[in-house]
């Protein structure tokens, strides 16, 4: 009797130590679903610059105008995750006020909302609640006075805050966030209020070779503080040309107007700390008369959909378009059909569409600038075959149209149809014995393959007569082509 007593006893503490530790465990999962709440769904990355600037540097004791941008990704945003006010907590010695408040923007377009600042926090309250799953990138401006002291690295913080007015989320981390090459960051460093020395050296020379260009020159500031230049023409030009390089010594003024013009450098600190500007320079404009240099290579690649041009563009900075030609010599040439490209594409390339007919084509090309001067043509002859060419061929030939022979998928009929290969493109090469010497295989797309007149292992074979089979999908055709060395 005794022992069942005892049993049933240490029955009872084990299940109250399995309840504590099930009530523990619960305890521990509800603090970790918390813990990873107060991280939220809704992540940030942002950053704090000097409106114009690339560098987060700001004097002392001035006024400065500053962005705040967040790249805010909503895609997961939970409940309790709608964004009404964007926090920032300024630096020490930092101040602001609601009338500094310039607005914000959301990719670009301006929301309502009004700004409530006390002692070491700037409050942007939403007059709309962002309740969607876009992710955007948001831009905040505001002027705020400096403090009086140099500061190395000035933190600044930002954070959400919901309809409940509670964070979501932690501070905002910084990082890359208006996709531009700047601070990236959240502290600026402040330096005394003094501006630099005056730039000393600086000259301006017209070109002597027919461009209406003009050419800078100074003398780099030994001020380490400098973090550029800026430079001003015909007086009170506003904006002035910023040169943001502190170590820049020259800059090219391109495609001025004709006549007579002023020029002036300063250095800068920041755009608000900036030194006295130079003596004058005076300088006379010619019209532009220089051509400029062609692009500096052209390539024509026939494909399935069409012919593709390609071009690396010119060397000369005052292009403004490329204008693309067609014949079928190079005395025959005429301008493609609304195939002008501007000089700011990143991509320079084009496709001609067009159905060609068998034979031999001229595609040119030449750069235009901003005063209608054309370069010389450069140019790419194009083949339409429907056989081997050449043939004979010679490989050690120096000559481009001769070492080498083009194998077309018109070669074989019906394979080229809508513009598109019925299958895959092979041409396989053997000897006079029928022993196989090369396997050729054309990238999807590619209406031609070209054969070297080298064997699997690179070398160049001998002279004579090699039998071809061409191949798309099910379809073959086989002939023979002379090499002559």
């Amino acid at each position: 009797m005794r022992n069942k007593k005892r049993t049933e006893k240490t029955t009872r503490l084990s299940k109250r130590n399995m309840n504590n530790a099930l009530r523990h465990t619960k305890i521990v999962i509800i603090s970790l679903l918390i813990a990873m709440n107060s991280y939220g769904a809704v992540t940030s990355v942002g950053e704090i610059n000097v409106e114009g600037e690339a560098q987060g540097v700001v004097p002392a004791s001035s006024t400065v105008p500053l962005i705040v941008t967040l790249s805010v990704d909503r895609s997961l945003a939970e409940p309790g995750e709608e964004i009404k006010t964007i926090e920032i907590e300024l630096p020490p010695g930092f101040l602001t006020r609601s009338a500094d408040f310039r607005g914000i923007t959301r990719d670009g377009s301006r929301l309502a909302a009004r700004a409530v600042v006390s002692a070491t926090q700037l409050r942007i309250e939403l007059a709309d609640v962002i309740i969607d799953l876009q992710n955007s990138v948001y831009d905040i401006r505001f002027d705020c006075r400096t403090p009086n002291i140099v500061m190395l690295a000035a933190t600044f913080r930002a954070r959400l805050r919901n309809l409940q007015d509670g964070p979501i989320g932690e501070f905002i981390r910084a990082g890359q966030a208006d996709g531009r090459l700047n601070n990236d960051d959240f502290t600026l460093q402040v330096i005394p209020n003094v501006p630099p020395a005056p730039v000393t050296g600086f000259t301006a020379e017209a070109d002597a070779t027919g461009e209406n260009d003009v050419t800078l020159r100074w003398q780099k500031s030994a001020d380490p503080d400098v973090n550029g230049y800026l430079i001003y023409r015909d007086g009170n030009r506003e904006p002035p040309i910023n040169v943001e390089n502190a170590s820049s010594t020259t800059y090219r003024d391109v495609n001025v107007l004709p006549g007579s013009h002023t020029y002036e450098i300063a250095s800068y600190k920041t755009l608000q700390l900036r030194s006295e500007r130079s003596a004058m320079q005076t300088v006379n404009v010619s019209e532009d008369t220089a051509a400029p240099v062609p692009p500096a290579t052209f390539d024509i690649v026939a494909l399935s959909e069409g012919i593709e041009l390609t071009w690396t563009p010119s060397v000369s900075r005052d292009v403004e378009r490329y204008q693309l030609s067609f014949g079928s010599s190079p005395t025959s040439l005429s301008p493609l059909e609304d195939r002008n490209v501007e000089a700011s594409e990143s991509t320079y390339k084009f496709l001609d569409a067009r159905p060609l007919e068998v034979g031999s084509f001229v595609y040119a090309i030449v750069a235009i600038d901003e005063a209608k001067n054309a370069s010389e043509p450069r140019q790419e002859i194009l083949r339409i075959l429907d056989e081997p060419y050449p043939n004979p061929f010679t490989p050690l030939s120096p000559n481009a149209d001769f070492n080498r022979v083009i194998f077309p998928a018109r070669a074989l009929e019906g394979a080229v149809a809508s513009g598109a290969l019925q299958g895959e493109f092979r041409v396989l090469i053997f000897n006079i014995e029928g022993m196989l010497v090369k396997t050729l295989t054309a990238p999807l797309g590619e209406t031609e393959l070209i054969w070297d007149g080298t064997d699997e292992t690179g070398e160049i074979v001998e002279s004579g007569v090699y039998v071809y089979q061409l191949q798309i999908g099910e379809s073959f055709k086989t002939g023979t082509i002379i090499v002559a060395k």
